[in-house]
């Protein structure tokens, strides 16, 4: 497999990912402990430059390590199944971190949801541009 479509799919994915951070970090107000006992949710939401700035190089970072998984996958593993693959991926990366946070710091069960939704649909989207470009 040569360069072009693993840059070209890094690229897409890293862009997928930052977005998602930052609308998140938007949405959470930038405060990770939303909901926690004795804090309160901020007022005004972050903007889109100061949250992007605070994302893009971890979101980066996971995107490139998910690209080079999914360049393993369909370049000798193969190509069928990939659904599963990121969609337990998508769970894993997502659901044990909402989990605890609603249990230890008392968020609430329906934000964490929403968030473990969109770490499982950011998952699959990334999986279907990895086929889309790997395949």
């Amino acid at each position: 497999m040569s360069l072009t479509p693993i840059g070209i799919t890094v690229g897409l994915v890293a862009a997928l990912f930052i977005t998602v951070a930052a609308a998140t970090v938007r949405w959470t107000g930038g405060g990770w402990g939303l909901g926690a006992r004795g804090s309160s949710r901020p007022t005004t939401p972050l903007g889109w430059g100061p949250a992007i700035r605070v994302v893009w190089l971890p979101a980066a970072a996971e995107a490139l390590a998910l690209t080079l998984l999914a360049v393993l996958w369909f370049g000798s593993l193969g190509h069928g199944g990939w659904v599963l693959v990121f969609g337990l991926l998508g769970a894993i990366a997502g659901g044990g971190d909402r989990w605890l946070r609603h249990r230890v710091l008392g968020t609430p069960g329906s934000t964490e949801l929403r968030l473990f939704a969109a770490c499982l649909l950011k998952y699959l989207l990334a999986g279907w541009l990895c086929a889309w470009i790997l395949s």
